[in-house]
């Protein structure tokens, strides 16, 4: 039976606030068989990597290669989706769901709600093609914390941009 060893070892990949970045963490594995003519142990080479993480997200990008999996995002923010906006429109109050749905010609921002949300965690499932036709599996762990300091600061940039 085939020994794996994984670098980093298996369990919590990483445990950062939303305002870390980048972000760039490499993943590979050795293999150790066992060489049928002699019984001796034998290295069995990885010919590639690939990855996905569960639950869908769109800030963690994994990418394959034949050396290594790597997991990789400029920033951690827009992982925690915010609950709503409400903003005065021509006398009425109107809800956005998001940032990217609150108009420019929104005259004031009057209700803001971030995410209550204090972690969440992503499993990363690894495989590893072996060349031997075998695959070598692992998950880890990302755990992501909130401090809603992005969020803050968007709102006071769009407080302010409507103080013109």
């Amino acid at each position: 039976m085939p020994t794996a060893t994984w670098s980093p070892s298996p369990e919590v990949l990483f445990s950062l606030p939303e305002t870390a970045g980048p972000v760039s963490t490499a993943i590979s594995v050795q293999v150790e068989g066992v060489d049928p003519l002699t019984g001796a142990p034998a290295p069995i080479a990885v010919t590639g990597y690939e990855g996905s993480i569960t639950p869908e997200q769109d800030v963690l990008v994994v990418e394959g290669g034949p050396s290594e999996l790597t997991i990789r995002s400029p920033s951690l923010a827009g992982l925690f989706p915010i609950e709503f906006i409400d903003y005065l429109q021509d006398g009425q109050i109107v809800r956005a769901p998001d940032w990217e749905s609150l108009p420019e010609s929104a005259e004031e921002l009057v209700d803001f709600r971030p995410s209550r949300e204090q972690t969440r965690a992503f499993r990363l499932d690894v495989i590893a093609s072996l060349a031997d036709g075998t695959q070598a599996y692992n998950s880890y762990l990302i755990e992501i914390h909130q401090d809603w300091t992005a969020g803050k600061d968007r709102l006071r940039s769009e407080v302010d941009a409507r103080r013109d």
